[in-house]
């Protein structure tokens, strides 16, 4: 089935609500507010979510940015240690061989802390050791924590480093252009692997969404874009994804100023197959008519190198040019 067939028939007097409706990818057409993106340009949703928000650390832990995944596992170190030495503190210090009482709380502490440490980590250096059978059941307690948490921190890290994500790089612009050397316009943005590994059978699909006023009432409208090229098999270099501005496109017949007043976006999804990770991965982005430059081309990623090699500059993924200067 083509793009084609599933697109939206803008313009020709009935609309199939049906088919509307699964375009609009789960946003419905309530969201109207004016100026308001769906999706972040970095593939996330536009959405808080607040009340009752179901909080799973596992997900939470491999999901959050590895900054704060760093910060919470370091933060998390130092107060179970924390904990744990306050209880020697209140036992005692002198409990534990190699220990001189300092006769005040920091310096005590501070013995009681570092041999927590030694004990959590199963280092275990000698210099200290439990003598009383409380602190030596308190020690049990600290050594197994320790196991237990660097268990979780080893799975955690494993999870986070083999979870499949793809390392897509989205133009930040995109761009309207006439379409080779006919008299249609064309939406154009382009797209790059990141990583040195292998993408295929990468697909994309572009849906338009806008506000239109009917009745005296917003609603939101949404199009599944015809491309020029749904797929490709192999994705060694850019590509252009191309959506050419035809009779049923939402975008046929207006001026810049036109669409403009519209206050589009461009919705991408981006499939393909990575053969690391042997699964399916995706990326998503998003443009707003504030990121859609009229009359303006990509510039050239790649050119010829040595050795009969080809030079793909990925930091050209973001580089428009006016139309009337040459291409290379």
């Amino acid at each position: 089935m083509k793009l084609s067939e599933l697109t939206n028939p803008f313009g020709r007097g009935n609309r199939d609500s049906r088919t509307e409706q699964g375009n609009d990818l789960g946003f419905g057409t309530g969201i109207t507010t004016s100026g308001q993106r769906l999706i972040n340009s970095d593939g996330s949703f536009n959405i808080i979510r607040r009340g009752l928000v179901a909080w799973r650390p596992y997900q939470s832990l491999v999901e959050m940015h590895w900054a704060k995944f760093l910060v919470f596992v370091g933060v998390f170190y130092l107060l179970t240690n924390a904990l744990f030495a306050m209880i020697f503190v209140l036992i005692g210090v002198d409990t534990l061989s190699g220990v001189q009482a300092s006769r005040t709380l920091t310096g005590d502490f501070t013995s009681a802390f570092f041999f927590s440490v030694q004990t959590f980590t199963t280092v275990g250096y000698g210099a200290i050791s439990p003598m009383s059978p409380v602190a030596n059941w308190v020690a049990s307690v600290v050594a197994l924590a320790g196991l237990m948490s660097f268990a979780l921190a080893t799975g955690l890290l494993f999870a986070r480093f083999s979870k499949p994500k793809a390392s897509i790089l989205f133009s930040d612009k995109a761009v309207i252009r006439p379409y080779r050397d006919t008299p249609y316009n064309s939406f154009q943005f382009q797209i790059v692997n990141r990583r040195n590994n292998r993408l295929i059978n990468l697909m994309a699909k572009v849906t338009m969404s806008w506000v239109e006023n009917v009745n005296g009432e917003k609603i939101r409208r949404f199009a599944l874009l015809e491309l020029e090229r749904e797929q490709i098999f192999l994705f060694p270099l850019n590509w252009v994804v191309v959506h050419v501005i035809h009779k049923e496109s939402p975008l046929w017949g207006k001026t810049e100023q036109e669409i403009r007043a519209m206050e589009p976006e461009f919705i991408v999804l981006i499939q393909g197959y990575d053969e690391t990770f042997a699964q399916d991965v995706h990326a998503n982005s998003s443009y707003t008519c504030d990121e859609v430059f009229w009359n303006r081309r990509f510039e050239r990623m790649y050119y010829p190198g040595e050795n009969g090699q080809t030079i793909l500059e990925l930091e050209r993924v973001h580089h428009i040019v006016p139309l009337e200067e040459e291409e290379e």
